[in-house]
């Protein structure tokens, strides 16, 4: 995904129509609600992973620790690395 390198200039470009036509009344209320969203749809996807995890090992991911813990296979231990790591950006 391509990514433009963003500064405060380019920001208040993309900023300055939602306030213009009154969706926003100043920028920090739109980078305000903007950042909020993004942070709400993080959330909501690091959620899913771990209802995925939790659906297909049924069990939390302390218990599945317990459970795999010296006979772990492969495809376990990927699981887990993933899981943990999902679990601490959600946190994060």
């Amino acid at each position: 995904m391509y990514q433009e390198h963003l500064n405060t200039e380019r920001i208040n470009q993309l900023i300055k129509p939602l306030i213009i036509s009154g969706i926003y009344k100043n920028k920090e209320s739109a980078l305000n609600d903007i950042i909020i969203e993004f942070i709400k749809n993080k959330l909501n996807a690091y959620k899913t992973i771990i209802d995925k995890f939790e659906m297909k090992y049924q069990v939390g991911f302390n218990e599945f620790t317990s459970k795999i813990k010296n006979t772990s296979s492969l495809t376990e231990e990927d699981d887990w690395r993933d899981w943990k790591a999902t679990l601490e950006m959600k946190d994060a």
